[in-house]
């Protein structure tokens, strides 16, 4: 995989080096230009929409980096490290290759390492529908995540104001941990994208896309230490409720030596309405659905599919941006609902008088309901833009996150309901000497929630009860870490050089402290160190 990742990107750099770097002439770049600035200006380059490429006003524009960030602090979800280290090299790039036809292409690679990992054995548990969690603290350890990344997109104008684009987005994942009980994951994530734009007048421009997304994390379990230990896990269905299972070789979802799939596909569709309502106010909007189904083992008549789940996604995504002189305000909205079902399969293998093995399912519970709500809403100034890079930016920002859900193992369930807010702000300020540019940026934020861990009870209290189990302990530690008051403070330096050809070299370096103010199940700090150095041209 990873040579095929390789060649891909060799292939990627020789047509961007090949293509005339000079085809059409709008702006003349002095170098200074700033990346952050030309892609956080523009909200159709956070759209899925390619199609949206087009509306870019620079030429071309990139930056390559590298990249080290060191984490510490006992202030961590349950799944987290409290030691870790990350590294990685990130290549973005805007060009037009004429009048009518944009690319963009983003090549990323980063190598994770964290100690005391234990909990989800998923890359993400908030991505998964279910969890498969370690059973005991005492089999934390090592574990590391690779990632490859590879995104391409490209617009063209097929007839006047009406533009067609379209977004590949490739990513590869290989997690696995090194203490028994051991587990090895191979993601694949796949989305494509294809959409059109069309200006209906100097006043509005509508558009619309379509989205498939395929996502494959496999996992396989095994144990190379004391063959005669035994290790349990939690099957967890949500709030750390569920079936324990035993590591086993011959069956069940810790099964040794044999990779099982969570399979997802999504499918959605995007509206974009972006108002130009005078020369300096701008309104861009778009709403999109989608709709997400997937399983948990393999489909066929002697392999067990063990879960299956469907979830629908509304999203709104709003953006106005006033413009005043060499100034730009932009006001940013985002509302979102996912509701998530999740089912497990009972079945029963029996074999047939020529020896096969055929599974026989017998019925289909609903395990999981969780709804999902995500509000956030921002502020942000660029003052005194000059080409293409501003001296002060300031921000504010705030989030509130809402979860519930009920997990139910008749005739038992398990309620949950979280809330999660927080508030932040930043300022950046850029100065220019000469050939030198020094940046620097301090910000402060305060999170904090609230709501209940859990509320257990029945639905039918003449009935015999379950053989559920329950992991208190990490629902204490979750929601304290989800929950919790904190504040966070982060100051960034960065400082820039202009060398011959316009290509700005720079070396960034950041650092970030986290501190709660009262826990009884985590710690209470977290620190966070970061450096890159990288090119812009």
């Amino acid at each position: 995989m990873a040579k095929k990742v390789h060649n891909i990107t060799i292939l990627l750099l020789l047509i961007g080096f090949c293509i005339p770097k000079k085809l059409i002439a709008q702006y003349e770049k002095t170098g200074w230009e700033s990346y952050e600035y030309v892609q956080e200006s523009n909200p159709w380059l956070y759209s899925d929409n390619a199609a949206g490429l087009h509306t870019i006003t620079i030429d071309n524009l990139s930056y390559a980096e590298a990249y080290f960030n060191k984490k510490n602090g006992k202030l961590r979800n349950y799944f987290q490290s409290d030691n870790s280290f990350q590294s990685g090299a990130d290549v973005k790039s805007l060009y037009r290759l004429n009048s009518k036809t944009v690319f963009y292409g983003n090549v990323n690679y980063s190598h994770f390492e964290g100690k005391n990992m234990g909990g989800a054995t998923f890359i993400d548990p908030y991505v998964s529908p279910f969890n498969i969690v370690e059973y005991a603290d005492s089999t934390q350890g090592k574990k590391a995540l690779d990632i490859y990344h590879l995104t391409g997109a490209f617009s063209t104008e097929l007839a006047r104001g009406f533009n067609v684009g379209t977004k590949l987005d490739y990513k590869t994942s290989n997690y696995a941990k090194f203490k028994d009980l051991r587990h090895e994951n191979r993601e694949m994530d796949l989305i494509l994208t294809l959409g059109a734009a069309y200006r209906i007048s100097p006043f509005w421009e509508a558009g619309i896309n379509y989205t498939y997304r395929r996502r494959i994390e496999e996992i396989r379990f095994q144990s190379y230490g004391n063959t005669d230990q035994q290790f349990n896990s939690l099957i967890d269905f949500g709030v750390f409720y569920g079936h324990q299972v035993r590591f086993s070789k011959s069956d069940g979802y810790t099964e040794a030596n044999t990779f099982k799939p969570l399979f997802e596909e999504f499918q959605g569709i995007s509206l974009q309405l972006n108002f130009t309502l005078s020369p300096n106010i701008l309104f861009f909007n778009e709403l999109t659905l989608k709709w997400r189904d997937g399983y948990y083992g393999k489909r066929g008549t002697s392999s067990v599919l063990y879960t299956e789940h469907t979830s629908k996604i509304n999203e709104y995504r709003g953006n106005l941006t006033l413009l005043n002189s060499n100034d730009r305000h932009i006001l940013s909205f985002n509302i979102s609902r996912e509701l998530l079902k999740n089912y497990e399969n009972s079945y029963q293998r029996s074999t047939l008088p020529n020896g096969t093995n055929v599974i026989d399912y017998s019925s289909q519970e609903e395990m999981l309901n969780k709804t999902i709500w995500k509000f956030s809403a921002g502020y942000t100034a660029y003052l005194g833009v000059k080409d293409y890079s501003p001296i002060w930016i300031l921000k504010i920002n705030g989030e509130a996150n809402n979860m519930k859900q009920t997990v139910s193992i008749y005739p038992n369930y398990r309620k949950q309901d979280i809330n999660q807010w927080s508030v932040g702000m930043s300022a950046s300020r850029n100065i220019l000497k000469s050939l030198n540019q020094y940046s620097l940026t301090l910000g402060l934020g305060y999170i904090s929630g609230g709501g209940n861990e859990k509320k257990d009870g029945t639905y039918d209290s003449s009935t015999q009860g379950s053989t559920s189990v329950s992991l208190d302990r990490y629902i204490y530690r979750e929601f304290e870490y989800l929950t919790t008051d904190r504040v966070r403070g982060n100051v960034t330096f960065r400082y820039s050089r202009l060398f011959p050809g316009k290509l700005k070299g720079y070396a960034q370096f950041n650092y970030a402290l986290t501190n709660a103010f009262s826990t009884k199940y985590i710690g209470k700090t977290f620190n966070e160190l970061a450096l890159s150095v990288g090119v812009g041209f």
